[in-house]
Order: structure tokens, then sequence, then C-alpha cells
């Protein structure tokens, strides 16, 4: 009888452990969402605190360069920030300069594979999150939460 409750026991932590890795993805990305929308909901007055980042997510197991860049509407360089993303760990950082209508945001993931966002009306105040690794077929993935 003991041995049966042992056996209960363990499969009932396991089962925990796995679904706590399952959902952690989910949990962090959603917990950077809570974040924002907690800190405009208290601070109204620093919404641009809130918006114009972005987030670097590295959900792979291992170390990335990702190259943040913004650039105006004639191509030029605004803004060009490197970093070294981490597993399992987010940067959140802030554009200096508000993204404008017109601009793009370029991302480079190891000097290898570019993706690119453009700014648009509706995307102003934005919220970039860059996703490292999440998907296998496709190692960087970008989306943006609007105000």
């Amino acid at each position: 009888m003991s041995g049966k409750k042992i056996l209960i026991i363990f499969a009932g932590i396991c089962l925990l452990l796995v679904s706590a890795v399952i959902l952690n993805p989910s949990t962090q990305h959603t917990s950077l969402i809570s974040k924002e929308e907690n800190s405009s909901e208290n601070n109204s007055s620093n919404e641009r605190d809130v918006y114009n980042s972005y987030f670097i997510n590295n959900w792979g197991n291992a170390n990335h360069k990702v190259n943040v860049e913004l650039l105006d509407s004639k191509n030029n360089s605004v803004f060009s920030k490197s970093y070294t993303s981490v597993p399992g760990e987010s940067i959140e950082k802030k554009f200096p300069v508000k993204p404008e209508p017109g601009e793009e945001i370029v991302v480079t993931l190891d000097n290898k594979i570019t993706k690119t966002q453009a700014v648009t009306e509706d995307s102003t105040g934005l919220s970039l999150y860059v996703d490292v690794d999440m998907v296998t077929s496709d190692p960087l993935g970008l989306s943006i939460s609007l105000p």
C-alpha cells in the first residue's frame, strides 16, 4: 500500500513538472502583456514609457545575437543596438526615439536572418516582440502589440 502511495505521489509531481514546462512559454509572453496593461492602467500619463518598446524572448537553448534597428523613411539608420539573447531570458528595452509611420524596424538574428516590421499609422505607440527559437522552422518571429 505504501508503495502505491509513493508511486501516485511521484506521478503527480511528474505531471506538475511537465505541465509547468509546457505552460512556461505561454505564461512568459502573457506576463509581458499583463505587465504592460497594468503599467498603462496605473500610470496613463507615462504611456510612452510602456509603448515604443521591444522585447526579445529566447525560447531556445542557445545564445543568439539579435540586432534591432530603426530606419527612417529614407532608409537611414536612426537607431541600432545589438544584444546577446540568453535562453529563457527576456530583454525589455525602449526605443530612444518614437517610431513614426513610414519607418521600418529591422531585426537580424545571428547576422543571418533578417525580418522587417513596417511602422504604419495604426502601429504608432507599438510594442515589438522578437521571439527567438519559438518555432523550429522559423527561428525569428516578429509581432507587435498596439496600444
